[in-house]
């Protein structure tokens, strides 16, 4: 199973981990570990999310952690669209 990261998804991860590491670098690798387990999961089990938004991006939650990955199914895989935290703003809920 092929899985893609956007470049937006890749910059939130790192904001993400950048900021927890500023205060306790242990609990930012748990939380990039518990976010590379939460993809690989979705590469597994890719149909098994619930769809939130237009028919085609699921959401799933990341063990532990107040953090939701959003992605879309493909043919040959998944793509990781977003990784956000659960009380921020869906993509799609942000002012235009």
């Amino acid at each position: 199973m092929t899985v893609r990261y956007t470049d937006t998804a890749l910059a939130e991860i790192d904001e993400i981990c950048s900021h927890i590491v500023q205060d306790n670098p242990i609990a930012a690798a748990d939380v990039a570990a518990a976010i590379e387990r939460t993809v690989a999961w979705i590469a597994t089990h890719r149909n098994w999310a619930p769809i939130v938004y237009e028919g085609k991006v699921q959401a799933k939650l990341v063990e532990r952690f107040q953090y939701r990955v959003y992605y879309e199914v493909e043919a040959r895989g998944v793509i990781i669209r977003n990784v956000r935290r659960t009380k921020q703003l869906r993509p799609w809920e942000r002012e235009q």
